[in-house]
């Protein structure tokens, strides 16, 4: 069978609380819109066995959505995230590299929203929409920033094939902490050319208390 999306879910047996939550919420959706015969997901959990680097690789493998998408145990998403995603393939007219929507960021108590973009730089640039005339951020108003589109946004099957490799890491006694920057940085030089925008919330980015976010 081909599946619309792939989701693909790396955990360990020491957060299978954490996993039970995420997933349970995500077969919730799948189950109220009926979405079983279009989203697959694929986990693998182990005991720090398998690097999360060739946990990934493998889900890559694995999967046989026309698009997959990475995410972690620990993930939020919206409560319409399945639903959403589906309609907006099926209006589609054609296939594109990426299907992007916006991230809600919780990072040691601020809040921003990253907008993915194919033209922006892997690093965090002020899109300006919360800008006033004297410079300042607006009160209120919760900072945007564009980037280049990341792991957590939808890629096109023609991108299984870019893997990882620890190697890349400038931190080699803590590779999972730039894995997901490293494999992006592959997809760049593939050369995306064009992305679809679904224009919603659909990603949490849960970083207020480090102590808790997913460390394999």
């Amino acid at each position: 069978m081909t599946y619309l999306i792939s989701i693909l879910i790396p955990t360990l047996i020491e957060r299978r609380d954490e996993y039970n939550t995420m997933i349970q919420g995500l077969y919730d959706q799948i189950e109220k819109h009926d979405l079983k015969d279009k989203i697959e997901i694929i986990s693998i959990c182990d005991n720090r066995s398998i690097s999360l680097c060739e946990k990934r690789n493998m889900l890559q493998r694995l999967s046989s959505g026309k698009y997959f998408v990475h995410l972690d145990d620990d993930d939020e998403f919206s409560c319409d995230y399945c639903e959403r995603i589906i309609d907006h393939i099926q209006d589609l007219d054609k296939e594109y590299d990426v299907i992007g929507y916006d991230q809600l960021a919780k990072v040691n108590g601020s809040r921003f929203i990253v907008k993915p973009h194919l033209d922006a730089a892997l690093s965090l640039q002020p899109s300006g929409n919360q800008i006033d005339v004297n410079g300042q951020i607006m009160k209120g108003v919760i900072p945007e920033f564009y980037r280049f589109p990341w792991q957590f946004c939808l890629w096109n099957k023609r991108f299984k094939g870019v893997y990882r490799t620890e190697s890349d890491s400038p931190s080699p006694d803590k590779p999972h902490m730039y894995e997901d920057l490293n494999w992006t940085k592959k997809i760049q030089l593939e050369h995306p050319k064009d992305m679809s925008v679904v224009n919603f919330i659909g990603h949490v980015y849960n970083f207020d208390d480090p102590s808790k976010t997913t460390s394999q």
